[in-house]
């Protein structure tokens, strides 16, 4: 695939690219990233990274956008200008959640009261409990399986006298159309968007098939495509997940491992590189910093969440929590 010969400087230094996005909260910041994309990269159909993995195809300054979870943005804000705009996209859908109209727990208690949730947390989990530090609540969430997540939210409801939040995620009907566009292809994200690696396998083997033959059954095809939720290789899947995937036909399977693209990549292993803020200067340079951008964020901030999270795993695995 030949560059677009105005931007052939500028996007000779940029490799081949996966975009990933979840909840849109701008249609302006969404419709400019768009445009800044479409003038530095081609973008390619999840046609074109399939071929680029099982038929040689060759693609060169390339990036394939995709969206995680179904969030009713995508339909409301990125739809739109994806016909407008006529841009290939995926995304990474929970057939379940699309059915029910629940929310992913993430979702749920993204407006709750930190200390309240934190203080519920430490009483039911004392052990997680820090003197000189507070370690951030979504290492600690994303360090216990979703049983135990249900249940810390529960607590929190009960003790605070609320209703589950309104629906926050595309509907079935909503699905079909965005697929039925042509320009969406959709892939499957879980059931219920749990660690999969903080599972036993019988429980990740259930969320892993289940999203897929209910996907299928809805779209009427078979679905080839997944996304780990959350992603990150060797912390929120690995070698069990993979081979999960890979008895249930799906070819590509995308983490979140901040780097570009290549035909070495296992093709059940493909990064992504994450956008959710910043202006043009801003994604420019994150996206030219590739792996290393994490670097410079540990060593601008220091301790990240992956690296709470294996503390609070440890802890966990001390104290058979």
């Amino acid at each position: 695939m030949e560059c677009k010969e105005s931007n052939r400087k500028t996007m000779k230094k940029l490799p081949n690219t996966i975009i990933n996005f979840h909840k849109i909260y701008d249609k302006e910041w969404m419709e400019s990233v768009f445009l800044f994309l479409s003038n530095i990269y081609n973008v390619v159909s999840l046609y074109d990274i399939e071929s680029y993995y099982y038929h040689n195809k060759q693609l060169h300054n390339c990036c394939h956008i995709t969206f995680d979870d179904g969030d009713i943005s995508f339909y409301t804000i990125v739809f739109p200008l994806l016909k407008k705009m006529k841009l290939p996209v995926s995304i990474y859908v929970s057939p379940k959640i699309a059915k029910t109209g629940e929310n992913f727990w993430f979702q749920e208690i993204r407006n709750y009261n930190q200390e309240v949730l934190r203080s519920i947390i430490y009483n039911k989990y004392p052990n997680l409990k820090q003197k000189n530090q507070k370690i951030p609540l979504s290492a600690i969430f994303k360090s216990l399986q979703l049983e135990q997540i249900w249940e810390i939210i529960n607590e929190y409801r009960s003790f605070m006298k609320i209703d589950a939040e309104k629906r926050m995620n595309m509907s079935v009907d909503e699905l079909k159309e965005v697929y039925n566009s042509g320009l969406v292809a959709i892939g499957a994200h879980t059931q219920n968007h749990p660690i999969l690696a903080n599972e036993t396998e019988m429980a990740a083997q259930k969320e892993i098939e289940s999203s897929i033959l209910e996907l299928n059954s809805i779209l009427g095809i078979q679905v080839r495509s997944f996304a780990y939720p959350n992603g990150i290789p060797q912390i929120d899947f690995g070698k069990r997940e993979m081979n999960l995937l890979k008895a249930n036909n799906i070819r590509l399977a995308f983490s979140t491992e901040n780097k570009s693209f290549k035909i070495k990549d296992n093709p059940l292993s493909i990064p992504r590189n994450g956008l959710s803020k910043g202006n043009k200067s801003f994604l420019f340079f994150k996206l030219l910093m590739g792996s290393k951008w994490e670097k410079i964020k540990k060593l601008c901030y220091g301790k990240q969440e992956a690296d709470y999270r294996k503390e609070i795993r440890d802890i966990i695995i001390k104290n058979n929590i």
